[in-house]
């Protein structure tokens, strides 16, 4: 039996309440208890050919959460549990990486000098197994190449999100690596709803140990009645012509590019300085109560736009607010499980779609000259939104079908947001010339 997605704070009631408020750590988890294995589509290309279903052998979300009192060990085979792909251009398909992975029950803050997050590589894991991945793709600008190559000069690095979104699937927004490792860069859209009237969900949790909620919290970071807001990102584009000093302002030596049309503002990491103008800390997170946390902790929160799209720095930043083992960061996912655990076995968190923003359907996809949006009531707007989170189009449909036109767009990754009464729903759109 398939799970349904976009989360809303569901949960089982009674004993289980108290537990997960208690002990979110254990309890968070996106638990397999009906055996689900894992499936995705590969996309056969060139556009308009279809997809390939595959189904694998291996079980999606996680297979146990087992714990002591210092830490939990969750093993998952980083599959999630929805049908991952069609991937446009992407090197690999997902494989099973049979993650064991260990977090600390009793994260505190690194007061001494803070970890820094890998540009590439996991910082942490979703609810469902998945790795989570930070915000570079592993390349950076080459002066000599005048290009962003995988042996570039390490210093403007490239913006995962930026130079990769459009090989990510448009049902979770992940893709894989050339190992094999399915991945969240910046938003897992599966795990959480957007818009929200509430708190998000735990949408994972960081090696730090600390917990990651989707984009909404309490406008009050202390006061749970306060109101439900998204939450900003203290980070901005550098208002720059030219890449010549980094954020911290020292000089760049090489320099970067020149801001162009070919290396526009917002490729690089480095493109983007921290100004404290938002609610989240340079960290990208905050000390807060949760629903789940009612006498606060300190969590991370997705970052993103005012349409609900991916905005830098997407889940981490720079660096762990907490406490990381090197040995943690140098063993993600292979952690060895000890003997004498507990392990739960009670209720896991009930994914919760409306049944008419679930018969929501666009294709194709990828397209070329047109996208047809198919609803089971209908639509009151359906936008079309680029990847820098501008509207460039919008339609007041009559009927349950309406088609759009694409042709006048260029190749790229776009975003049909459909909003039908006060629920909506945005769906990834691959354009392929």
């Amino acid at each position: 039996m398939k799970r349904k997605y976009l989360f809303t704070s569901l949960y089982l009631v009674g004993l289980f309440n108290f537990c997960f408020s208690q002990n979110a750590e254990i309890t968070s988890w996106m638990r397999n208890v009906d055996g689900d294995l894992a499936n995705y589509e590969f996309y056969d290309g060139p556009p308009n050919n279809g997809s390939t279903p595959v189904q694998l052998t291996d079980s999606s979300d996680i297979k146990s959460v087992c714990y002591n009192d210092n830490d939990v060990y969750i093993n998952a085979n980083g599959l999630a549990s929805y049908t991952m792909g069609p991937f446009l251009m992407n090197p690999n398909e997902p494989s099973n990486q049979n993650y064991t992975i260990k977090f600390t029950r009793t994260p505190f803050e690194e007061t001494g000098t803070k970890t820094e997050i890998p540009l590439m590589g996991g910082i942490g894991f979703a609810i469902n197994g998945v790795i989570l991945y930070g915000y570079g793709d592993a390349k950076s600008y080459s002066k000599k190449d005048d290009a962003n190559v995988s042996n570039g000069d390490g210093i403007w690095d490239t913006d995962a999100w930026i130079a990769e979104g459009e090989t990510m699937d448009v049902t979770g927004a992940g893709h894989a690596d050339d190992r094999g490792y399915y991945h969240y860069h910046a938003t897992p859209i599966a795990l959480y709803s957007d818009p929200s009237v509430e708190h998000s969900p735990i949408i994972g949790y960081a090696l730090d140990g600390f917990p990651i909620y989707g984009p909404f919290g309490y406008s009050s970071a202390q006061d749970p009645n306060s109101s439900i807001t998204r939450m900003q990102s203290g980070y901005e584009l550098r208002n720059i012509t030219e890449r010549r000093t980094l954020p911290d302002g020292s000089e760049s030596r090489p320099p970067g590019p020149n801001i162009s049309t070919t290396f526009p503002l917002g490729t690089y990491i480095q493109d983007y300085e921290y100004t404290n103008n938002g609610d989240l800390d340079q960290y990208n997170g905050r000390f807060c109560v949760t629903p789940e946390y009612p006498d606060g902790t300190y969590a991370y929160f997705l970052s993103t736009d005012n349409a609900g799209q991916p905005a830098f720095p997407y889940i981490l930043a720079g660096e762990y607010y907490g406490v990381v083992s090197q040995n943690d960061i140098a063993s993600v996912g292979k952690s060895t499980t000890p003997s004498g655990l507990d392990c739960y076995t009670g209720g896991t968190i009930t994914g919760v779609k409306d049944e008419i923003v679930a018969n929501i359907n666009i294709f194709p996809n990828p397209a070329t000259d047109k996208v047809i949006v198919n609803t089971q009531d209908v639509a009151d707007l359906i936008s079309i939104i680029d990847i820098n989170g501008k509207t460039i189009e919008f339609h007041t449909p009559s009927t349950t079908s309406t088609e759009i036109n694409t042709s006048v767009y260029s190749q790229g990754l776009y975003f049909v947001k459909i909003e039908v009464g006060t629920q909506s729903k945005t769906i990834s759109l691959q354009i392929v010339k």
